[in-house]
């Protein structure tokens, strides 16, 4: 009975207007590209890499995620923990650390990790979260300053056209206006800008199924281990977040132990292409449901016409100036600082932010995003036990 009933809801979940869904599969499909984009090049792997794996996530993830019009795809954490593999080795080791990371999310499904995430302290969280932020704000930087005028010009240009562009519409994504008309505007005067194309080749082959060429030390295995963990906690901690604001806006609750599953299972095929692993997205997911997507035929939709784009367009996505892209970027980085930072100076929570800053330090210094979110969690704990240590001894001493 209990089976007849989830395979009925599942179903259920597949129904809605069927135009409306597709509709909005196609503006987050355009919404998501040029994330897309600069996501693989943080990771340092092709732009076509990347966006083939956020064709194959939205794809997979329709059919295996459990929080419905939630969007998921190679994302800021995941980026800037695999540009740590790629720097250490090659995309091969990134490749096969993703694979690790698919089965860990896959094994936290079967672990109750729904409890274990919920036991992270929030100032943790923020820290986190703001770390990040950080870490996707400074990579950019190197971008936009140190160029030609040129390049300063365009970069003004991008700041002025993402802030005015959403009040004219909000119907088409603010950044893929600005994409298109300044990739235009670069090639009809020649301007003298850095191109996609001069970092990476822009060419679409289907990959084929197999596993990475990795040849494995007994260090290796250790550190492969390790990389693949890191990857699947920052997946899941920013997955959760995002859940959690889905479920809010829609009043319905979901499994983080089931979508655990589901996206372990999508990474790890993913990996098995050569793909970039993901996570899911807050802003995407936000601007799904804002254009009234109702089932999971708008997460689908959104990786065909991805993988349609890839298909038909590879060539154009090389004459992007990089500029552009870093502004987007950094407008990202801008929004995932954590608002509740300020709140903690404002109300003077001196013990929180200090957590808050601990985990901050830890993950931009130690460039490890695992140990941050461990240490930080430690001494919010023993900072609460010393406190109720305390209250005890007061009481008793009373």
């Amino acid at each position: 009975m209990e089976m007849h009933h989830t395979i009925q809801n599942y179903l259920t979940s597949w129904r809605g207007h069927t135009f409306q869904n597709i509709t909005a599969g196609l503006l987050v499909a355009l919404a998501m590209m040029p994330g897309a984009i600069a996501f693989s090049l943080i990771a340092g792997v092709s732009p076509t890499v990347g966006i083939f794996s956020t064709a194959l996530m939205l794809i997979g993830i329709s059919f295996l995620g459990s929080r419905t019009l939630m969007v998921s795809a190679p994302s800021s954490g995941v980026s800037i923990v695999a540009v740590f593999i790629t720097s250490m080795y090659d995309q091969q080791m990134l490749i096969a650390a993703m694979l690790v990371m698919g089965l860990f999310q896959i094994i936290f499904a079967f672990c109750c990790v729904d409890k274990a995430i919920h036991k992270i302290p929030v100032p943790v969280v923020v820290g986190f979260m703001n770390a990040l932020a950080y870490l996707l704000l400074t990579s950019q930087l190197k971008h936009i300053f140190g160029h030609n005028l040129s390049t300063y010009l365009f970069a003004v240009l991008s700041l002025i056209m993402i802030f005015l562009i959403p009040h004219i519409t909000e119907r088409i994504p603010a950044t893929l206006i600005m994409i298109v008309v300044l990739s235009i505007a670069a090639k009809m005067f020649h301007v003298d800008l850095t191109d996609v194309q001069d970092l990476a080749h822009i060419h679409f082959e289907m990959p084929a199924l197999g596993l990475p060429q990795v040849v494995l030390t007994g260090w290796m295995v250790v550190e492969l281990i390790i990389f693949g963990l890191m990857l699947a906690i920052v997946a899941t901690i920013q997955t959760s977040l995002t859940a959690r604001m889905v479920d809010q806006l829609t009043k319905t609750a979901s499994s983080l132990n089931r979508e655990s599953f589901g996206q372990g299972l999508t990474n790890f095929i993913i990996s098995l292409f050569g793909g970039l692993a993901g996570s899911a997205l807050v802003g995407q997911s936000k601007y799904n449901l804002k254009l009234g997507a109702t089932s999971r035929l708008s997460t689908l939709a959104a990786g065909i016409v991805m993988l349609l784009f890839l298909m038909l367009l590879s060539p154009l996505v090389g004459s992007i100036p990089m500029v552009v892209l870093a502004i987007v970027l950094t407008r990202i980085a801008m929004n995932a600082f954590d608002r509740q930072t300020l709140r903690y100076i404002v109300e003077r929570r001196w013990t929180e932010f200090m957590i808050m800053l601990i985990t901050f330090l830890l993950i931009v210094i130690a460039r490890n995003l695992a140990l941050g979110v461990l240490v930080g969690t430690a001494v919010d704990y023993s900072y609460q036990r010393i406190q109720k240590y305390r209250k005890g001894r007061d009481q008793h001493g009373s």
